[in-house]
């Protein structure tokens, strides 16, 4: 397959992240090396019934590809036309979300609770393979909904049964969320047990980390997601180990990405560009203060002015 032979050659990818992996933030993920990148989730109803709604979420440019699309629901018959819906829109990979935790995804039996329900987990898989066609689908999902219901491997044999081509595993529990340190045994173990390409994920925070991943496990790629954000500069570390990034360069990014936020989602990017000014700025004297100041302002060419002092320092 075309997809998997492109992320081998570098097999760091960026994790689909609601919140952040938006088209300004994917852009800069892309131009930093990760070979493969995803849209936000996105529920299988609103890509039916409510397209315009999530347009900003399904925009993309060919800069961007490969792109995937990730998927959530609870009604197994939607995924077949959502994921016709997504080919005709020009995506390179369907995944299906089976792992998000939140508790506003889980409570409407999506996400991370169909790992109590693998008979929805079947019929998901087979209506999103049917709409995908020749578009490869792939799966995220837990090592289970908790310690006494870890069923990675029953689901990935599902999977693999049932056409999916990808598996990323991040082997937490729903219970655990985000707490505690993932379980990399379990990502070595599903490699030993499927023959589908496996993508391990959690707790990679730094080159090292990521190559550790890939030697303990044997995963065929790693996804990278939280050590990202503000940080796009990772993709490059990982591929060259002299690389560093100034702080002069990130502040460059920042600005860039504030610019690109602004273009694509005009003032409401100003304000969601807040979340990442602690990420650009950390390394230096009174970050903390400086953000405050940054977080307050609502003025693109004043924001740009501000960090632009900042290279002077």
């Amino acid at each position: 397959m075309d997809l998997i032979k492109k992320i081998k050659k570098f097999p760091f990818v960026l994790a689909p992240m609601a919140g952040y992996t938006d088209y300004p933030f994917r852009i800069l993920a892309r131009e930093y090396g990760a070979s493969l990148v995803f849209t936000e989730m996105v529920s299988v109803y609103s890509v039916i019934h409510h397209r315009e709604k999530v347009s900003k979420i399904l925009y993309f440019t060919k800069k961007e590809k490969p792109i995937g699309v990730q998927l959530f629901g609870n009604n197994s018959l939607l995924f077949y036309e959502a994921a016709k819906i997504c080919v005709s829109l020009g995506f390179d990979l369907i995944d299906i979300n089976f792992g998000c935790p939140a508790n506003k995804v889980v409570r409407t039996k999506a996400g991370a609770y169909l790992h109590k329900d693998l008979k929805a987990v079947e019929e998901t898989i087979k209506n999103t393979v049917k709409g995908a066609g020749k578009i490869p689908v792939s799966i995220k999902m837990r090592s289970g909904w908790d310690d006494n219901n870890k069923n990675f491997l029953d689901m990935a044999k599902i999977a693999e049964q049932n056409g999916v081509k990808i598996i990323t595993l991040h082997p937490r529990t729903r219970l655990q969320m985000f707490k505690g340190k993932s379980n990399w045994e379990h990502i070595k173990k599903l490699k030993e047990h499927s023959k589908l390409f496996i993508i391990g994920n959690g707790d990679v925070t730094d080159r090292e980390s990521a190559y550790k991943m890939l030697n303990e496990t044997s995963c065929d790629a790693v996804m990278i997601g939280r050590a990202a954000i503000g940080n796009p500069f990772i993709f490059k570390e990982i591929k060259d180990k002299s690389y560093s990034p100034t702080f002069n360069e990130k502040i460059n990014i920042a600005i860039k990405h504030l610019k690109l936020l602004y273009k694509f989602k005009g003032k409401r990017g100003i304000m969601e560009m807040r979340k990442y000014y602690s990420k650009y700025i950390k390394s230096i004297k009174d970050a903390s203060e400086i953000r405050k100041k940054l977080v307050i302002e609502d003025d693109v060419e004043k924001i740009t002015g501000m960090l632009k002092e900042l290279k002077n320092n």
